[in-house]
């Protein structure tokens, strides 16, 4: 690049490359008309021609450029230049946050909470200038030479209530960065500006812990666990962590936004306060739901803080540190139960794996046992998994000390126990020959991804597109084509079908009562619920039973739905027998829905007794579940 344009637009002399990005790279440059250093971006000349990328890159400079604040950086111009085009802006000397976290390993609270203080600074700007970052992360944070904090690259962010424009950000995709990615995102729901929170509390999570919240082999998992998943506690890497700061953290980073901070000015002030060595609200608001929960029998997984009086008798002064999870206790223990298909998160390659999460009928929710697929191909794991109810996510890794499409690694590991419908996520080292991309234009998204994955190939939804013509769930194009030779563990794009624009109903069968009741209440459902309860004996009291309509029926946004809960075991009232005759007794137990035991006692002839109940196991009025076990005794006289 250097060699091809050493001057751009004539005025931008090219001095050398300070870095690459995943559709430009970066260029220290002398602005030869006002005698300045400027960082030029210059997109790849291979997006050039894509007027996807040519509309991000616009979008980029229009956005940053927009927005003059000192922890901002700025956007001096951009233009079209030899088939490319470029955006020269303000070259801060100095590093990412992310160069110094891989040196450093993590900071100390004060200097963690002086970044994050910019950081919310720069974004509450933003988010009043109606923008929207959406990628957050150490990456794009900068620390000048003298100890300013800069946000960088807005190349993904979004005016807020935009149209949102196709091919870019269609609804139900995802962008951004899996690790940082906030739980909204990875649902492929529309981010506002408390996603760029969220994203923030996991950079704060980074720098205080010295790793992020959540750690996974691919963006598939780590993208599942931004909505399902709990973190450490902070307190397991940084036991000097203050409680305040591990508060602030916990509220930035809560699954429902509307208990996040409610704009980045406020969280700059919680900062400041802490700062200030003053009481923060975090903490404020631990209280209050603490003593709600004592009365409300409220639900909350604690994660933040282990309990360390040996170490730190101090730190249990105040109360235990909570991080509200929608999905409360159920998301640890039946993690994959949830959904069908997977979440692909990349700049470039933008999925809505939730999609098929929200949309397709998962079927029965029978518990198996995870077989071992390890040593297999990765057409029989595939295979083998299709045929158990499961769904196999192929993982291709190169590894040179196993065979080619050999599983080496499976995920949840073999033995433990799930339901149909979860995914397993099987690496093998891909094979160097080619497969054959088959036809699948047509086919449902289930039905593609079944096809697909005994062949080693990915299926990435590009885009979910509203279209009456075409049945809900159904592909409507494919990226290879047909017959097409790719290499195994290569991504098949395609373009699937929203239906009229309605949804179908989620799977929330053993879901506790109010998350399911929010997941039902929530974008893109939307749907007006009523709650009924009725006895069962196979699901907990208090969980989800069913939905009326039933789960996976297509249904308009706003709809009206019942939800059924389960009021735990049925229980029959144990009727007052005492006195009756024998025959008397026994059916009135039996339609009771009891059973009868008969014992006998013997009285003296002509006792009142005699022939009659004088006594019941169970107290007369008392519930019990139905087939309980009645032992009667009735009293019975010698014959002379």
């Amino acid at each position: 690049m250097v060699s091809d344009m050493p001057i751009v637009n004539d005025r931008y002399r090219v001095e050398r490359s300070v870095g690459r990005g995943g559709m430009a790279e970066v260029f220290l440059a002398h602005d030869i008309l006002l005698d300045r250093p400027v960082a030029l971006k210059v997109l790849f000349p291979e997006y050039a021609n894509d007027p996807n990328f040519v509309e991000r890159f616009r979008r980029e400079a229009q956005s940053a450029a927009g927005l003059t604040h000192p922890n901002i950086v700025a956007v001096y111009d951009w233009g079209k230049v030899n088939n490319t085009y470029f955006i020269a802006m303000e070259f801060v000397q100095g590093r990412t946050l992310a160069s110094i976290l891989k040196e450093k390993l993590r900071l100390t609270a004060r200097q963690a909470c002086d970044v994050a203080v910019d950081v919310a600074s720069a974004l509450g700007f933003a988010h009043e200038n109606g923008v929207v970052h959406r990628d957050i992360k150490p990456g794009n944070i900068l620390i000048g030479s003298t100890g300013q904090v800069k946000v960088a690259d807005f190349g993904i962010a979004r005016a807020l209530g935009s149209a949102i424009e196709d091919g870019l950000t269609q609804t139900g995709s995802v962008m951004g960065t899996a690790t940082y990615l906030s739980p909204e995102q990875a649902q492929g729901s529309q981010p506002d500006p408390r996603s760029d929170i969220y994203s923030l509390g996991v950079v704060m999570y980074e720098m205080v812990a010295g790793r992020a919240p959540f750690i996974g082999d691919n963006a598939v998992g780590i993208a599942y666990q931004q909505v399902h998943g709990v973190p450490p506690a902070i307190s397991e890497f940084a036991i000097d962590a203050p409680r305040e700061i591990e508060a602030i953290i916990a509220k930035c980073m809560a699954k429902s936004a509307d208990r996040r901070y409610t704009n980045a000015g406020a969280l700059r002030d919680d900062l400041r306060r802490f700062s200030a060595g003053e009481e923060v609200v975090a903490l404020t608001d631990v209280r209050g739901r603490k003593t709600q929960s004592q009365s409300a029998d409220t639900m909350a997984i604690p994660i933040i803080e282990k309990t360390l009086a040996q170490e730190n008798p101090a730190r249990n002064t105040s109360p235990n540190i909570e991080y509200e999870d929608l999905y409360d206790d159920i998301a640890p223990r039946r993690a994959a139960s949830y959904v069908f298909g997977a979440v692909f998160t990349a700049i470039i390659l933008l999925a809505a794996g939730v999609f098929i999460y929200r949309t397709i009928d998962r079927g029965s929710t029978t518990s198996l046992t995870i077989p071992n697929v390890i040593n297999l191909t990765q057409a029989e794991a595939s295979q083998l998994l299709l045929d158990m109810g499961l769904t196999p996510i192929p993982n291709a890794v190169i590894n040179d000390a196993v065979d080619d499409d050999i599983v080496y690694s499976q995920d949840p590991p073999a033995t433990a126990t799930g339901h149909q419908g979860d995914v397993v996520t099987i690496t093998y080292n891909p094979a160097k020959q080619l497969q054959t991309v088959p036809p699948i234009q047509g086919l449902s998204v289930e039905s593609a991804t079944q096809l697909l994955a005994p062949l080693g190939l990915q299926l990435m939804i590009l885009e979910v597109r509203n279209d009456p013509l075409v049945p809900l769930n159904q592909i409507i194009s494919q990226d290879p084509l047909a017959n097409e030779q790719v290499r195994s563990g290569s991504p098949v794009s395609v373009v699937v079908s929203g239906g009229t624009g309605g949804s179908n109903i989620p799977n929330i069968e053993g879901q506790v009562s109010s998350a399911a009741e929010q997941l039902l209440k929530s974008s893109p459902y939307n749907f007006v619920v009523t709650i009924t309860v009725e006895p069962s004996t196979d699901v907990e009291k208090g969980r989800a039973i069913r939905t009326d309509p039933a789960i996976g029926t297509p249904l308009p946004a706003g709809s009206p739905i019942a939800l059924i809960v389960s009021s735990g075991s049925p229980t029959v009232v144990v009727p007052d027998v005492t006195g009756k005759t024998e025959g008397e007794a026994q059916t009135a137990i039996n339609a009771a829905g009891l059973i009868t035991e008969i014992g006998y006692r013997n009285v003296d002839v002509g006792d009142v007794n005699d022939g009659r109940v004088i006594s019941q196991s169970r107290e007369a009025q008392s519930a019990v579940a139905p087939g309980t076990k009645i032992t009667l005794v009735i009293g019975k006289s010698t014959t002379p």
